[in-house]
C-alpha cells in the first residue's frame, strides 16, 4: 500500500527542486528580486531583503522552500487518491 502523504511529498520536493534549478541559473540581481517579490506576496513590505537573505544560497533555499510549500497547499486542497 502506497502512503499518500509520501506521495505528495514526494512530489512537492521534485516540482521544488525543478524551481531551484530553475532559478540557480538567475542573476543575483534577478533572485533578489524574486526574494522581495515573495516576501510581498506574504505581506512584508521591506524593500530591501532582511539579514538571512544576502547570500545566494540563501535566496536559493528561501526559494525552493517557498514552492515546496506554495505546491503543498496547492496538493492540500485536492483530492488524493
Amino acid at each position: 500500500m502506497t502512503n499518500s502523504a509520501m506521495t505528495v511529498i514526494r512530489i512537492n520536493l521534485e516540482k521544488a527542486k525543478e524551481v531551484a534549478l530553475t532559478w540557480e541559473r538567475a542573476s543575483y540581481n534577478e533572485l533578489s528580486a524574486y526574494c522581495l517579490q515573495i516576501l510581498g506576496e506574504i505581506g512584508c513590505s521591506s524593500t530591501e531583503l532582511p539579514e538571512n537573505l544576502q547570500s545566494r544560497e540563501q535566496q536559493l533555499n528561501f526559494i525552493a522552500g517557498f514552492a515546496s510549500y506554495a505546491f503543498g497547499e496547492v496538493l492540500n486542497v485536492q483530492t488524493i487518491g
